[in-house]
């Protein structure tokens, strides 16, 4: 069982071994025996008719109707696209072995050429189910073939029917028998592994949104406060000359001193709103100094008990947009960071003709080198977290390299000279310059504060 949880945005997804948790739907599986049911009966007239072989027709053609009646009633009477649980899926397939293993007893048994179809719904299983219903199916696929090697029917023969040599027919049973496990076991991993992504993917564009939405409100938390400015002094500047004309009954001047109170309130809460924002400026929410993105990303890991260290290579103070991808991204590992730490987190910004590089690394135990090569897949747990701090990076890495990547990031792992894990981030100038000087910054000013 896999259990990875993204605390930053309180995204979890378990057990991926179980993929019956989306559903196969019935209409896929009928489909797919309509088609097994055409195949059979091609070959039977093809054997038949063209070849004038026996192939029992009394028998196989009864085998195949029967297939396709209960085809026929599922498609009428029960609703295809119903999502089917992993049991009912594997009820499906292991009718679908079973009929095609009469079938093969009835012409033939492991001397038949067709015998290699015993591979199809395990295979089929192990793309779409869970582990445990392939290995179940695997054992009765091993079980049918078995069976087969006893058949009294002779392969459908023109003459004198083939005799087989014990032996032959014995390698023959071994090769479908491995053939079978490793096919089965081998989709099964690469489903597996397909299915994890897709989750994690979905767990980053989850993330990617819920940082939008994050973003889009203190921008509209800002822009509302600066709005407000300017009717709000009007209305305070007419309440105080109210008030100090005012010569009449107590209790309305005592109501008008409570209207100025709670005014010069709303004008304090509106003024740490647009704390830090340039008015006039369209874009004064959208671009931001690196470090301040990065001290705004560290925010709430700044109590967690390591200090938080900020370098900057350079008197070069760089503007960038404030992009969610981005600040998602270096939470998440600020947070991971800060979690493994023993003391001490450092953030190291160096800004260069070429291009911009952030490096964060920690005094924690560093990333576990028997894994080091799969840093940045999903649901990797590399390292061990020290005595009292929070698990390993799982897929909470897997978003933030992905998110990065977005933006044109190249993101490297390595052990840190402090020690611990380092985590580095370089982006090309000609990337990001570009950006910025389309929203009215000229070159000057985005280079410099």
């Amino acid at each position: 069982m896999i259990f990875d949880t993204t605390r930053s945005n309180n995204i979890a997804f378990t057990d991926t071994e179980h993929p019956q948790l989306g559903g196969v739907r019935l209409g896929t599986l009928v489909l797919i025996r309509w088609l097994a049911i055409g195949g059979q009966l091609l070959a039977l007239a093809v054997v038949h008719f063209l070849l004038e072989f026996d192939v029992q027709p009394g028998f196989t053609l009864p085998t195949i109707m029967a297939s396709g009646l209960l085809n026929l009633w599922f498609a009428l009477r029960v609703d295809t696209n119903t999502r089917l649980t992993d049991a009912q899926s594997t009820a499906h397939l292991t009718f679908d072995l079973i009929h095609l293993a009469v079938l093969l007893f009835l012409t033939g048994g492991l001397s038949n050429p067709f015998t290699v179809l015993m591979l199809a719904p395990p295979s089929v299983s192990a793309t779409m189910l869970a582990g445990r219903s392939t290995k179940l199916l695997i054992l009765i696929s091993i079980g049918l073939l078995t069976s087969l090697a006893f058949t009294p029917f002779p392969l459908p023969w023109k003459g004198t029917p083939l005799k087989f040599d014990t032996l032959f027919l014995l390698g023959v049973w071994f090769s479908l028998c491995i053939t079978l496990i490793f096919l089965a076991l081998y989709m099964m991993r690469v489903g597996k592994e397909s299915r994890e992504r897709a989750q994690a993917l979905s767990a980053t564009q989850t993330a990617l949104a819920q940082e939008q939405k994050l973003a889009e409100l203190g921008t509209l938390a800002a822009a509302a406060a600066h709005e407000l400015g300017t009717p709000l002094g009007t209305v305070m500047l007419v309440s105080n000359e109210l008030l100090k004309t005012w010569d009449g009954d107590a209790n309305v001047r005592t109501d008008l001193e409570l209207i100025v109170d709670q005014i010069s309130r709303c004008r304090d809460i509106l003024a740490e709103l647009s704390e830090n924002r340039r008015a006039g400026d369209s874009n004064h929410f959208t671009i931001m100094d690196v470090e301040a993105l990065l001290r705004e990303a560290a925010a709430p890991h700044e109590e967690r008990g390591p200090c938080i260290r900020y370098h900057r290579v350079g008197d070069e103070a760089l503007k960038l947009h404030r992009m969610p991808e981005q600040i998602h991204a270096f939470r998440s590992i600020i947070e991971n960071a800060t979690g493994f730490a023993v003391s001490e987190v450092c953030i190291t910004t160096t800004v260069g003709d070429e291009k911009l590089t952030i490096i964060i690394e920690d005094d924690g135990p560093g990333f576990d080198p028997q894994i080091f090569k799969r840093l940045g897949e999903p649901y990797v747990t590399t390292r061990q977290p020290t005595p009292g701090k929070d698990g390993g990076l799982g897929l909470g890495l897997f978003i933030a390299k992905t998110l990065l990547e977005r933006t044109g990031c190249t993101v490297t792992f390595s052990a840190s000279k402090l020690g611990g894990a380092c985590i580095e981030m370089v982006w090309p100038r000609d990337i990001l310059m570009p950006t910025i000087a389309d929203d009215g910054f000229d070159e000057e000013e985005t280079a410099h504060e």
